[in-house]
């Protein structure tokens, strides 16, 4: 497994620890291209996935309760540690992270810089969603792997909306565009 690995047949994902971790959809794909004639039962569930990184425990409560009721079928994990948000990254491969940027231990920067590498793994877009968003943060944040910013006081109706749009793969519509 690990040549085909190696050589990209069969596609993978490293965890911080270095293992290697592959999906069952990978596995099923890889079976069809090589014309392996074996079993391989695997239900496809395409259940959105979403990780809000913030350590803001009511923002987050209250943000996940916001999202819930416009995706009823997504299932939001909330972390208040970055550490811990990447490892749920490699676990759950999340479609959206929505990322503080003033955090203890592990900030939001950090966190992007970490997952830098990482990112094309899977398709995962970056929401940076952060009370912090003056000039040149959003500057610095141009430089990184972000996809998207918000500021934590927009109307929620719009980052709710921003949201949706995003997991549903449409162009979103920020509060500074829709002023226009």
């Amino acid at each position: 497994m690990l040549n085909w690995i190696y050589d990209g047949g069969l596609k993978a994902f490293t965890t911080y620890g270095g293992h290697y971790r592959v999906w069952p959809a990978n596995i099923k794909k890889f079976l069809d291209v090589a014309g392996m004639d074996i079993p391989f039962d695997y239900v496809d569930e395409r259940t959105t996935h979403i990780l809000i990184i913030d350590d803001d425990h009511d923002y987050s409560q209250m943000l996940k309760s916001a999202i819930a009721v416009d995706l009823p079928d997504a299932e939001i994990t909330v972390t208040d540690d970055g550490y811990e948000g990447l490892m749920l990254i490699g676990e759950i491969k999340p479609q959206l992270v929505i990322l503080d940027i003033k955090m203890p231990k592990l900030d939001g920067f950090q966190v992007l810089e970490l997952l830098k590498n990482r990112k094309n793994e899977h398709d995962m877009k970056v929401l940076v969603v952060s009370g912090y968003l003056d000039q040149e943060t959003k500057n610095q944040l141009s430089r990184t792997i972000a996809n998207y910013a918000l500021d934590k006081l927009s109307d929620i109706n719009v980052l709710i909306k921003t949201i949706v749009s995003i997991v549903k793969s449409e162009k979103p519509v920020f509060l500074d565009e829709s002023k226009d």
